[in-house]
């Protein structure tokens, strides 16, 4: 397998997913992937050279934005994956791709629910419009609540994108906590958030995530109206600590079938092997 990467370098937060994935990758050598950044600040569309004696594999990362900025040249030629794909955009060999975790995060040991000392965790920014309108319907309802009821929260807000927290620490609060706010990012619904959680053993809270693929029937916590309803989920969530220990244990299963890299990896190749049957179907016509 031969791999070229395009405004994509080891500073990008998700490169260890990024390489861990491709290890897990058994492609032979007639198989070519490109790894582009496609965000609107860092665009490297125009700089991919499909090679015409392979079997071309595109991955476009980075663009929060969720544009509908796929060239052609790669729907006819290619297998399509990109992150922040939205429902209406997944079609034919275009496959939305999940974000994966930011290399900060550290992986430790994943603990039970009943071990985990912190209650509710966020940590991040509120620097942005987006992230402030669904940070403050959860935060107003923790600080109106009575504080002899209220749970033991870790709500940590920082100036900016990787500003807080040092990766030790943030891995350490993830892995001791029951459950992590997950709010939507300057733009998309997706964060690297989501997945650190998930890595963690944490459950996930979080506004409705896009109906693609990686996401469908997905066992992750989402809630339909946030702005009225995310307090009294996490509440509900947390007075049952025997159920909480189920649903950890789903969304695990969740995390472990199709966003661990030795997953994606499977999710790449079977979708490769369905555009080329598709492709030799269409070629026999």
């Amino acid at each position: 397998m031969i791999v070229e990467y395009y405004g994509v370098e080891d500073n990008f937060c998700e490169w260890d997913y990024i390489q861990n994935v491709l290890r897990h990758l058994d492609f032979d050598d007639s198989v070519k992937v490109h790894i582009v950044s496609v965000t609107q600040e860092w665009d490297f569309r125009d700089k991919v050279v499909l090679d015409s004696t392979k079997r071309n594999i595109v991955i476009g990362l980075a663009d929060e934005f969720m544009t509908d900025n796929i060239p052609q040249q790669w729907k006819n030629n290619t297998t399509v994956f990109k992150a922040y794909l939205l429902p209406h955009q997944e079609e034919g060999n275009v496959h939305s791709f999940p974000l994966g975790y930011n290399k900060k995060h550290i992986k430790l040991a994943n603990r039970p629910i009943k071990d985990r000392p912190i209650d509710v965790f966020f940590s991040g920014h509120m620097a942005s419009a987006n992230r402030i309108k669904y940070m403050r319907s959860v935060v107003d309802f923790f600080q109106n609540m009575d504080p002899t009821i209220r749970p033991k929260l870790d709500i940590n807000v920082s100036r900016g994108f990787n500003m807080g927290l040092s990766g030790e620490d943030y891995s350490e609060k993830l892995h001791n906590s029951k459950i992590v706010i997950c709010p939507a990012g300057n733009v998309s619904m997706e964060t690297f958030r989501h997945y650190e959680a998930m890595r963690s053993g944490a459950i996930v809270v979080s506004p409705k995530l896009p109906e693609t693929k990686i996401y469908t029937n997905a066992a992750i916590c989402q809630v339909d109206d946030w702005d009225n309803e995310a307090g009294n989920v996490i509440m509900d969530l947390l007075s049952d600590l025997d159920m909480l220990q189920l649903v950890q244990e789903r969304q695990q299963q969740t995390y472990n079938n199709r966003f661990k890299a030795r997953s994606v990896a499977k999710y790449i190749k079977d979708s490769v092997l369905q555009d080329t049957y598709y492709e030799f179907l269409s070629a026999s016509k």
